[in-house]
């Protein structure tokens, strides 16, 4: 007998734990998300932030044709305009949630400079570009005066974001070999005024120099870049891309 009375706890143990609800609860999803900046514009990159409680999979809508499923996605809007944000998460309960924010995208006026070797089509990597608002600036190299500056890209392309609807000259400078450099110091290059709240594309070219055939600029013509396009920088790069 004393066997059985071992045996009878045994049994009920297993019959307990037999009826132990072991499904997983989970809490459900809460979705929301936050936007980068407070002021956006044309062709800038806006990254969104998931802060949602409790999920596992999304599915983002930028309210202008495009979708993502990533988790901290990011976007560009190519047109201005005021655009609806639907993130839907979803939870590990397989339940849902969706949560909107309207984003404002404004205009802006953009330069798109693709800088290309003197004689050629093929683009300058790594080349400093400087933007000035005056003829004098440009000419005497006034860097504490400079609009902004920025090199350019593997394939030759810098862009200028947010800038006034006026005429911009364009010093590009890059080193070669012992004392020669890329520039276009005896070009002088200078926009038309930049048409507002559009991207403004122009190709500006350099050629190889010595530091010894320096001398004042001011003698040299400013000569008005011929604007580019889009499809003209996009056919380059992609040229470029296929050598």
């Amino acid at each position: 007998m004393k066997k059985l009375k071992i045996l009878v706890p045994i049994l009920l143990f297993i019959f307990s734990s037999s009826c132990i609800d072991r499904t997983p609860h989970y809490e459900e999803v809460d979705a929301c998300f936050q936007v980068s900046g407070n002021t956006h514009y044309v062709n800038e990159t806006i990254y969104f932030v998931d802060c949602s409680l409790n999920a596992k999979d999304y599915e983002w809508d930028f309210g202008d044709g495009t979708v993502s499923n990533q988790r901290n996605p990011d976007h560009v809007y190519t047109n201005t305009g005021t655009y609806q944000v639907t993130l839907r998460a979803y939870g590990y309960d397989n339940s849902s949630e969706t949560y909107r924010h309207a984003v404002t995208i404004q205009g802006s006026t953009d330069l798109d400079l693709l800088v290309l070797y003197f004689g050629t089509e093929d683009p300058v990597s790594n080349c400093e570009v400087t933007l000035f608002d005056n003829e004098d600036d440009w000419d005497n190299l006034n860097l504490d005066n400079k609009v902004d500056a920025a090199n350019t890209n593997q394939y030759g392309s810098v862009v200028f974001y947010d800038l006034n609807s006026i005429v911009y000259y364009i010093d590009a400078f890059k080193n070669a070999v012992d004392n020669s450099y890329y520039s276009n110091y005896y070009k002088g290059y200078a926009t038309d005024a930049l048409i507002d709240n559009e991207v403004n594309e122009y190709n500006i070219y350099v050629e190889l120099l010595t530091s010894d055939s320096k001398s004042k600029r001011g003698k040299y013509k400013i000569k008005n870049i011929k604007k580019s396009s889009k499809e003209e920088h996009e056919r380059i790069i992609k040229a470029f891309k296929a050598k």
